[in-house]
């Protein structure tokens, strides 16, 4: 699946976005800060979720990790 996404820059972070690519690809420095901050995300999500169980859920949750 590809998604389009729209993004206008403020002319002080489109200098910055420039500076930091050095004439490289802008829109792959942009893609990779959107995939890091969705992992970010989904990883403190996750640790919520986890934090939330109770009884087996949580015994079971506990087991596992305890493998790692």
């Amino acid at each position: 699946m590809t998604v389009s996404i729209s993004i206008t820059l403020d002319d002080d972070l489109g200098a910055e976005l420039n500076t930091a690519v050095g004439g490289g690809n802008q829109s792959a420095v942009v893609a990779e800060a959107i995939r890091e901050y969705l992992d970010r995300r989904a990883v403190a999500a996750a640790a919520v979720w986890h934090a939330s169980l109770t009884g087996d859920d949580a015994a079971a949750f506990a087991e596992f990790n305890a493998e790692w």
